[in-house]
């Protein structure tokens, strides 16, 4: 029972914090009276929060109804990681609100802002239940007690909040009759199941359980309501009340082991002229027969018993304490599962997101600064908008997010200011995630690493944002880690912002404009729709586009935008240095003050500059010291760390230590953990240091920061590592090559350890290997090691020493690490750091030597087996042990040390292997009747212009081509835009998206030797010497130029010759051009003045076929290449000779490019000879022989990692070793002399083209048959995959086409003169003629030969008839002839036959199957077909099947589709029930690529997965959604065009056509991994 004043009124009892005046605070409030409270002890940060400017905005109006609060069960506050729900409920006259609040401040609403911040009842959601008690209402009413308490748990089962969460705890506390209420609700909660265990603890508070034992107590409140008539609540609760009985009773049989706390009141209340207890102690506890029940007073009276003055009340805290206890006991048996099930849960979002942990940036918060920002009332109204506390539902604000940007000047302290935002959002309890971009860092300036930083902490802290995530991830999401786009639209639009989300969610971003895309960030955000409040806090500097941002936004977006004033900062500045100068010695009281004012006078609001001097300040304590620190302080920093170290140098028990921590964190590729760093002074120094972070403090604390949250260790600032590096730092000076040095041999030290030594065998796979704990360093030392390596002195021969050591061991260790973080850029990276060591390694060691080479080779292998095997490594990065190796050419080192596996059971791989890697990784052929006449690189397309006018645009990864545009007239050039393709016919100019839409086309009169553009404009060289620019968005022509031949020997009286060019060429930076022509000096002209400004000089006038700019804009150098074959490079600014080297070919060169980054060169000659250069040296590093034509162009693909080789008939893809080459700047960044570069051979595969057409395998031998372009028929022994015997040979060497045989022996094979031979194979290498078929009888080209199942028949199918050849005595049986074009799609196939019934065969055409009777063709068995569903997918054409068999012993019907997607061919693997023709499964061919074949031991069906992986299923498996991997087929395995797939063998190996030979996996099926089918994988 909860009694009324309407005269009493609280004043405020917090002090608030000093703030700046506003227009608000002048501003009249008639809505409530505030009194400014007395300062008392209570929660600092709440009184921060909460201050007296808040409180008037958000005190309820005069308004009774909404003084009481809400009616109904109202979520007070929403924990993030919700596991228990407290509801509160009040008593007679009191409110959802009221009765929980000490008079009409907002602040003193406990529940809903002092509990929430407690850290005990961070999983607590909070509700109050308001119901009308009112007996001073005027209003009659029916309602009792049993009516609030059904109402109640009626509430409680509609909750959304509780509905969700199942079985979790609630405790309940009521106030007077509401504890009644809650008892009642109790009872009948009970016969509920889903809420019979749910109510696990009651609190009461001054209830009476007992009604009135006395009638004063009726009376007193009769007298206090002044109510004349009862109610029939209030009947409920008078002595002897049959409704309160029952409840009482009721409520012991089921409560009678339920926690209770139960408290009552100790103060008298007055009532008119007297005072009394409203409720006795024995009616306010419940007593016998609840034992556990807890019993405690409060010093309060009836009213204020569930009232609180401050957080700091006595009887807060004593309730306070009471509730953290019961909450405690319930959720101390979930707790850690819950913490287990999210620590999970994180660590599949850290692999999803690719995130590794939490940000490690904290900065120290200085007590008493950034007060400025709290003062603001934007920024109060930012973090706490007016009315969003005190609302019945908190819907997200009209304009979400909000954003408060702070703009000012670099080095203002901004970093520390979002820190501090940070620390008070944390203090606030409120949802708070940030990110801290930094200049120095390349990926933390990343707006894709930002926002899975972000996403990645809104999980932690959010178990609905973790569940949607993780729940994404199972369904198979992915994207680009580095694609902001895509990471917001799959993780933020799809995931995160569909959760259900209750509380305001804050990030404070800092440094914005260091984010290399941060206006991208915007983009996103405008126009979001939000469920949840979003507020953003952002820091950066003073940028320009700061208002053009805010205009953008603001129609969506509320954005406040404020500046740091110098006053501001130096007043923070000036709370860090009292702060600081606090802790200096205590007996310089005096001088503490002249020294923070000398500090803040000489500061110029730098916070490091304070920070060092700081520091040293600290460590001295006579006046004498303090004043020469701060007299001697220069403008530069030099002497104070020449100070520094000379300290550090007096400590000579320990100055070794000293050197080594500097020397890893100045020499670390990145900041090093202090882990790490003692994991690393251990292998380097031998020395352990027990107390790792104090000792590199105490050691360099002058230079290095240890961060005491996340571990990181750094420099204080970058002007200390250059300090080091200089030889002032004295005997601390740090050589780079031998820091480098140094660290390589210690990371490899590591990496050449047992913990990364590599499984023995398959079996100790799935051992418990992934669990194994490795050192920490461990992971520097996998990503870093190389980079050390690369920049070490390369005069010694202790790295290599070590590098022969590790590439020996545990090389293969490393490669499947690296493939388990899911990239494999660093093996690329190691292979150029290694040739980049090796090649200035060479001037000291022979390449000869064994270490050298097994280096080299492992340089080389790195680069191919990530350019090859990538995806294998990717899906499953073990599989470098036992299934890749073998797959690697005979010469390559990891073939020699790592294919063969002791043991019987080894995969290997026999028959046709290539010794060395294959420089050539792609070709295309483009067909007989087309030319190409030009090509061009764009990011991710190859474009060929052929003479017939056509585009040809291929996949630059597949080599698959894409689409194809076509043009009326011969295509001269290509080129691409950024987002578009130019191209010049023979009569016009024309531009053009990627789907090949005509943006805009300009006719022409004269055709280009040049085409190109700049970022807005086409631009294009004509024969006659014009220049001429079209807009890239309209085609307008932007201008013409003439640029006329000009003589070296002009004296300038003469007027220019007119000469036409034949070649031309202009430099990046599109401010030069170059001309050549048929006589006469090349001209260098200045496009801006048309001008010629050099003339590259050639005492011999040859001619200059090939003309190049280096596409670097850096590297002012021209090429030019003669007829004579020599190579010539000129200085562009006045064309003197830098060098000159002649080519060994004497073919004249036909094509040029160079690499994109101008460090490489190609060029081809017409004998064939692809040469590879350094474009600065012109030195030879690579050549390889290829076949000659008379036609080659070569272009470098965008990253520089390939060459594209076109002539007129195809295409070839180059990607030899030499292209991985660092960088310029990196290789500028080693000090030592030039690079000493050697040529390599390159190797090509000639026979690109298969000369293998058909292949079949015999039923139970191992052989296999072969069918050869050549007309031969050749058996292979698939144990060695070597020919065994040539069987015969086609008439007219004629091209086979296809190879069977049956089950007794005999062997039929057809050609493409349509002739068959059939022979008996009873002996299987002495084949005997039966009989040849001539094309005389059989009409149309032969697609397929088909044996009945016991070979007593033969069916030849043509394209146009189908004829059935008894194999008894070689007649024909039938035939069944068919129109052209009236059979789409269709396959033969044998039906499998009882011995006693004829034979038969069944025809698949266009999804229907009819059976045939082979003895009597071509007569149907019966007149029933049997219909086939399946689908190929949307937009795709069936164009053919591959393949079709039944197996007799699951009657299973398994067809190989094959079918069209635009200009990509595909297949997939369906699987029926025979029995009723129906697909078995719909997400199975989504899986497929082909069907191989049938395991018949295990009746499993062998298949190429999509994602290049042999696999297997059977029908069980099926069911269960899971299937078998076996192993990886490499891309050259399977045809491009799919003429000859590969094959099982009756031994249950796998036999492939590998361009001219045969290529046999042995025990290839024996590695089995079983996968599941619910995820797609993409390819």
């Amino acid at each position: 029972m909860s009694i009324s004043n309407d005269s009493y009124t609280q004043s405020l009892t917090w002090e608030a914090p000093p703030r700046h005046r506003s227009s608000a605070d002048n501003s009249s409030d008639t809505s409530a009276t505030i009194v400014e409270p007395i300062s008392r002890p209570g929660l600092p940060f709440l009184k921060k929060r909460f201050t007296s400017s808040w409180a008037r905005k958000n005190t309820d109006s005069d308004d009774e109804k909404a003084d009481r609060g809400p009616l109904g069960l109202r979520l007070l506050h929403s924990s993030p990681e919700p596991l228990i729900d407290i509801i509160f409920v009040h008593g007679l006259r009191g409110g959802s609100k009221k009765t929980w609040r000490k008079g009409n401040d907002p602040r003193n609403f406990w529940p809903q802002l002092w509990l929430p911040v407690e850290p005990e009842l961070h999983n607590a959601n909070i509700h109050s239940f308001g119901y009308d008690s009112d007996w001073a209402s005027t209003k009659s009413s029916i309602l009792n007690v049993h009516d609030f308490g059904q109402s109640l748990l009626e509430e409680m089962r509609n909750s959304p909040y509780l509905r969700d969460k199942g079985n979790g705890p609630i405790l309940m506390i009521g106030h007077s009759m509401g504890g009644l209420v809650i008892k009642k609700a109790f009872v009948l909660a009970n016969i509920i199941p889903e809420f019979q265990e749910r109510i696990r603890c009651m609190f009461f508070l001054a209830t009476p359980h007992r009604g009135s034992d006395y009638a004063a107590v009726l009376n007193n409140i009769l007298t206090i309501s002044g109510i004349m008539s009862s109610r029939h609540y209030i009947t409920d609760i008078t002595t002897g009340s049959t409704s309160a009985q029952l409840i009482n009773e009721d409520f012991g049989k089921h409560a009678s082991d339920l926690p209770i706390f139960s408290f009552y009141e100790t103060l008298q209340m007055k009532l008119g002229i007297s005072s009394s207890l409203i409720v006795e102690k024995n009616s306010a506890i419940l007593g016998l027969g609840f034992r556990r029940e807890r019993v405690q007073y409060l010093n309060a009276n009836h009213r204020d018993i569930c009232k609180f003055d401050s957080p700091d009340d006595p009887n807060y805290v004593t309730l306070k304490n009471a509730i953290i206890s019961a909450t405690q006991d319930i959720l101390k048996d979930c707790i850690e599962t819950t913490m287990q099930e999210s620590r999970e849960r994180m660590k599949v979002l850290q692999s999803f997101l690719g995130i590794s942990d939490h940000p490690d940036e904290h900065y120290h918060r200085v007590e008493g600064s950034c007060q400025w920002i709290d003062a603001r009332d934007d920024f109060q109204e930012w973090r706490d908008p007016a009315g969003e506390l005190v609302r019945d539902e908190i819907p997200a604000p009209e304009k979400n997010p909000s954003i408060f940007w702070v703009a000012a000047n670099p080095g203002t302290g901004k970093t520390y200011l979002a820190a501090h935002v940070i620390d008070e959002l944390d203090q606030f309890q409120l949802e708070c995630s940030y990110y801290f971009f930094h200049i120095g860092n390349k990926s933390s300036r990343s707006l894709g690493n930002f926002l899975r930083s972000i996403a990645y902490q809104m999980a932690m802290s959010n178990a609905f944002v973790r569940e949607k995530l993780v729940g994404l991830c199972k369904e198979g999401s992915t994207f680009d880690k580095d694609d902001a786009a895509t990471i917001w639209t799959k993780v933020f639009k799809r995931g995160i912002f569909q959760a259900r989300i209750s509380t305001p969610q804050y990030w404070v971003i800092d440094a914005i404009d260091e984010c290399s895309k941060y206006q991208e960030l915007f983009t996103l955000i405008k126009g979001i729709q939000l469920s949840f409040p979003l507020r953003i806090f952002i820091t950066s500097r003073k940028i320009p586009e700061l208002q053009r941002i805010h205009r953008s936004l603001e129609a969506s977006v509320s954005i406040t935008c404020i500046e740091v004033s110098a006053e501001d900062s130096t007043s923070d500045i000036d709370c860090y240095i009292q702060e600081r100068v606090r802790n200096l010695a205590n007996d310089l009281v005096g001088g503490k003050i002249d020294i923070a004012k000398t500090l803040l006078r000489k500061s110029n609001t730098c916070f490091l500059w304070v920070r060092l001097v700081l520091d040293e300040l600290e460590k001295v304590y006579t006046t004498e010291s303090i004043t020469q620190i701060l007299q001697s302080i220069p403008e530069g920093m030099v002497p104070y760390y020449e100070r520094t170290v000379r300290t550090m140098a007096e400590n000579t028990l320990e100055k070794h230590v000293a050197r080594a921590v500097l020397v890893w964190v100045v020499a670390s590729s990145r900041n090093l953990f202090i882990s790490e760093l003692s994991n690393a002074l251990k292998l380097d120094i031998n020395t352990v240091l027990p107390s790792a972070k104090s000792a590199v403090e105490g050691l360099c604390g002058q230079l290095i920061f240890v961060d005491h949250q996340s571990g990181m260790v750094s420099l204080v600032h970058t002007t200390v590592r250059e300090f080091l590096l200089s030889e002032s730092a004295g005997e601390f000076y740090i050589s780079k090559p031998r820091a480098h040095e140094r660290i390589a041999l210690t990371c490899l030290k590591l990496l050449s350890s047992g913990e990364m030594k590599p499984p023995r065998s398959q079996r100790m796979l799935s051992q418990a290997r992934k669990n194994q704990e490795l050192s920490p360093l461990t992971n520097y030392a996998i990503t870093q090691f190389s980079e050390h390596v690369y920049s070490a002195s390369a005069e010694t021969d202790d790295i290599l020493i070590a590098l022969d050591l590790f590439l020996k061991t545990n090389i293969l260790s490393w490669i499947e690490r690296v493939a388990q973080m899911g990239d494999l850029y660093p093996l690329i990276r190691v292979s150029k750091n290694l040739k980049g060591y090796l090649d200035r390694r060479a001037k000291y060691i022979s390449p000869l030597s064994s270490q050298v080479q097994i280096v080299d080779s492992w340089s080389t292998d790195l680069s191919r087996i990530a350019t090859k095997f990538g995806s294998a490594l990717l899906q499953d990065p073990s599989s470098i042990y036992f299934v890749i190796p073998p797959f690697c050419p005979l010469d390559s080192t990891i073939y020699k040390q790592f294919a063969k596996r002791p043991g019987p059971l080894g995969l290997s791989v026999v028959g046709h292997k290539e010794n060395a890697w294959d420089d050539c990784v792609a070709s295309v052929n483009f067909g007989e009747d087309s030319i190409a006449a030009a090509v061009s690189c764009g990011e991710n397309l190859i474009a060929v212009g052929m003479e017939s006018g056509d585009i040809n645009l291929f996949n630059r990864r597949s080599c698959q081509k894409d689409s194809e545009i076509h043009q009326k007239h011969p295509i001269d050039l290509i080129h691409f835009t950024d987002s578009s393709i130019a191209a010049c016919t023979t009569r016009s100019v024309v531009l053009m998206d990627r789907m090949g839409k005509t943006i805009w086309q300009i006719r022409l009169r004269f055709r280009r030797i040049l085409l190109t553009s700049s970022p807005n404009a086409v631009i294009a060289v004509s024969q006659h010497g014009h220049v001429l620019k079209w807009d890239l968005s309209t085609g307008a022509l932007l201008g013409e130029q003439v640029f006329a031949y000009t003589s070296p020997d002009d004296d300038g009286d003469n007027e220019p010759a007119v000469k036409a060019p034949d070649v031309a060429s202009l430099s990046a930076d599109m401010e030069t051009l170059a001309l050549a022509y048929r006589w006469g000096t090349v001209c260098i002209f200045e496009v801006a003045s048309g001008e010629v400004i050099a003339w590259p000089r050639d005492k011999y006038n040859r001619l200059a076929p090939v003309l190049l700019f280096n596409p670097n804009p850096n590297i002012s150098l021209l090429l030019i290449i003669y007829t004579d074959h020599e190579l010539a490079l000129y200085e562009t600014d006045t064309g003197a000779l830098v060098s000159a080297q002649e080519t060994s070919s004497t073919a004249g060169i036909l094509s040029a490019s160079c690499s994109p980054d101008g460090r490489t060169l190609a060029t081809v000659d017409k004998q064939g000879v692809l040469q590879i250069w350094d474009f600065e040296s012109l030195s030879l590093l690579y050549h390889v022989l290829s076949p000659a034509t008379s036609f080659r162009i070569l272009n470098f693909v965008s990253d520089g990692s390939s060459v594209v080789d076109v002539t007129d008939s195809g295409m070839r893809i180059w990607n030899p070793a030499t292209l991985i080459r660092k960088n310029i700047e990196e290789d500028q960044s080693i000090s030592d002399d030039a690079l000493y570069l050697t040529a390599t051979e390159g190797e090509y595969e000639t026979r690109r083209v298969s000369k293998i057409t058909a292949l079949c395998v015999h039923p139970s031998l191992p052989v296999v048959f072969a069918g050869k372009h050549t007309g031969q028929v050749i058996a292979f022994d698939t144990k060695t995959g070597l020919q065994s015997a040539v069987l015969y040979t086609h008439p007219h060497s004629a091209f086979v086409s296809g190879v069977a045989i049956s089950q007794n022996g005999v062997m039929a094979s057809s050609d493409v003169n349509c002739v068959v031979q059939v022979y008996n194979l009873k002996q299987a290498l002495s084949p005997a003629h039966l009989y040849t078929y001539s094309a005389a009888g059989i009409k149309g080209r032969i697609k397929q030969l088909c044996f009945s199942t016991r070979g007593d028949y033969l069916l030849v199918a043509t394209t146009q008839s189908d004829q059935v050849y008894s194999m008894k005595n070689g007649s024909c049986v039938g035939s069944l002839q068919f129109e052209h074009g009236e059979r789409k799609v269709w396959r033969w196939l044998q039906l499998p036959s009882p011995l006693k019934q004829s034979e038969q065969f069944a025809l698949i055409h266009d999804h229907i199957l009819t059976k045939f009777s082979a003895s009597a063709f071509p007569l149907k068995i019966d007149d029933t077909e049997a219909d086939i569903h399946y689908d190929v997918g949307e937009g795709n054409d069936e164009t053919d099947i591959n393949s079709a068999i039944i197996h007799p012993e699951t009657q299973t019907l398994v067809l190989d589709v094959r079918y069209a997607s635009g200009y990509v061919s595909s297949s997939s693997m369906f699987l029926f029930d025979l029995s009723k023709m129906t697909l078995l499964s719909d997400l199975l061919p989504k899986y497929c690529k082909h069907f191989i074949g049938v395991i018949e031991r295990t009746r499993s069906f062998i298949f190429l997965h999509q994602n290049s992986w042999l696999c297997s299923i059977d029908i069980a498996n099926l069911a269960l959604g899971r299937y078998i991997q076996h192993f990886y087929v490499p891309n050259e395995y399977m045809s491009v065009r799919h003429e000859v797939l590969p094959v099982r063998t009756a031994d249950d190996n796998v036999v492939f056509c590998l361009h001219g030979e045969l290529a046999v996996v042995i025990n290839g099926l024996i590695f089995r991994e079983t996968k599941a089918l619910e995820f797609q994988c993409t390819v």
